[in-house]
């Protein structure tokens, strides 16, 4: 009789906690492997943080943030291609994204792509027109094109913003008024 109730309460510990394990959902489950890469990709440990943020993504498929950071693993990999579709999935997801929108510039221009560029950096501004990077992503690009007004624009409004360095630019190049 003390072994079955030994048994009884073994097996109903179990099931409680298996219970318990089984109660957590997917989505919390994907956000505890982003955490984890996002700590892995941090020490340098790109293999690492590939494989968390994939099974985030796996976990939960609308997670943006997973999309999105793993294609800055993806480009550190030297897999532009492939970061540049995370990206995407990444503003599909989430319209709204401005980071998402800036990065994805930043890989069409390495890419070589400068036009695109400048639509998602132009995007990301009509998004957050207060999101510095995109300002100086965009001027670098224009700059590159040798669109100086428009660099002037883009440092011009990253100046507004705070810039040090814009403002500095903006100085050396005889540029006041902004």
């Amino acid at each position: 009789m003390k072994n079955r109730k030994r048994f009884f309460f073994i097996a109903v510990i179990a099931l409680l906690s298996g219970t318990h394990v089984a109660s957590a959902s997917p989505a919390d489950d994907a956000k505890s492997y982003f955490s984890s890469a996002e700590a892995k990709f941090g020490k340098g440990d790109n293999q690492g943080a590939m494989a968390d943020y994939t099974k985030a993504i796996e976990l939960d498929p609308k997670l943006a943030e997973a999309y999105n950071s793993r294609a800055a693993v993806k480009f550190s990999m030297g897999d532009k291609p492939g970061a540049l579709a995370d990206y995407t999935m990444a503003m599909e997801l989430n319209p709204k994204y401005a980071d998402a929108c800036n990065n994805r510039g930043s890989t069409k221009a390495e890419m070589g792509d400068k036009q695109g560029a400048i639509a998602d950096y132009s995007r990301a501004i009509e998004i957050d027109p207060a999101f510095l990077p995109a300002y100086i992503n965009r001027a670098a690009v224009k700059l590159d094109l040798g669109d100086k007004q428009g660099v002037i624009a883009d440092l011009s409004a990253a100046a507004k913003l705070g810039s040090l360095g814009a403002q500095q630019w903006l100085h050396n190049n005889g540029v006041s008024g902004w």
